[in-house]
């Protein structure tokens, strides 16, 4: 009986070890929040109509996770930086297909923007 409660809770602690591996990581409250916050100034920059800001805000919420899971990742920095760029390549894809022609205008000038910024501060540290 011993060694069944032994086995037992051996096979507990490998099956929940190996499911939260497997989970992606998930973004904290407070991270949810600003991301919230910055897109609703980003919707309204946008002028988003009513239909589309349902799927803006799923596509975002999207390339987010992905970013966070990226900075979970312990891989090579030349792979992380392959899925940064193709999780990027889906997000304009998508917004692409969702966006007016001007709508996009705009986001792919914030898109640089925030490039820029990312390297301005990337170059003080």
């Amino acid at each position: 009986m011993k060694k069944l409660m032994i086995c037992l809770g051996l096979l507990l602690y490998l099956t929940s070890a190996a499911s939260a591996q497997s989970k992606r990581p998930a973004l904290t409250e407070e991270q949810k929040k600003e991301f919230k916050t910055n897109m609703e100034a980003y919707k309204a920059e946008l002028k988003l109509t009513a239909e589309q800001q349902p799927k803006f805000e799923a596509i975002n919420l999207e390339f987010a996770e992905q970013l966070a899971a990226l900075k979970e990742d312990s891989g090579a920095r030349l792979g992380k930086l392959r899925k940064l760029k193709s999780a990027a390549n889906d997000r304009n894809k998508k917004m692409k297909e969702l966006l007016t022609t001007e709508q996009y205008k705009i986001f792919q000038a914030r898109q640089g923007e925030l490039k820029d910024e990312l390297k301005s501060r990337r170059g003080r540290n």
